[in-house]
C-alpha cells in the first residue's frame, strides 16, 4: 500500500461509519408520499366494501327477481287451466246444442 492509500482508506471508513450512524429524517417528498399511500389504501378499502354492498344488493334483487318470476308463472298456469276450462265448458256446451 503507497502512504495515500493507508491515509485514505481509514477516511473512507470513517466517512462510511458516520453516514451509517447518522438518523435518516424524511423530507416532505416522502411524508407526502406516505399520505399518499394512506389515502390510496382508505380509498381501496372503501372500493371494496362499496363492491360488498353492490354484490349484496344484486343478490337481493336477483332474489326478487326470482321470486316474481315464480308468482308470474304460477298466475300464468291458473290462467291457462281456467282457459281450458272454459273451453272444455264451451265445447260441452256446442256439443248438447248440436245433439237438439
Amino acid at each position: 500500500m503507497t502512504s495515500i492509500q493507508r491515509f485514505h482508506l481509514p477516511g473512507v471508513l470513517f466517512a462510511a461509519l458516520l453516514l451509517a450512524a447518522c438518523g435518516r429524517q424524511e423530507g416532505p417528498a416522502e411524508r407526502a408520499g406516505k399520505k399518499i399511500d394512506q389515502a390510496v389504501q382508505e380509498a381501496g378499502k372503501s372500493v371494496d366494501a362499496a363492491l360488498a354492498a353492490a354484490s349484496a344488493a344484486a343478490a337481493t334483487a336477483g332474489h326478487k327477481v326470482e321470486a316474481g318470476a315464480k308468482q308470474a308463472g304460477e298466475a300464468v298456469g291458473k290462467a291457462v287451466e281456467t282457459t281450458g276450462k272454459a273451453v272444455e265448458k264451451t265445447g260441452e256446451e256446442i256439443r248438447g246444442a248440436a245433439k237438439k
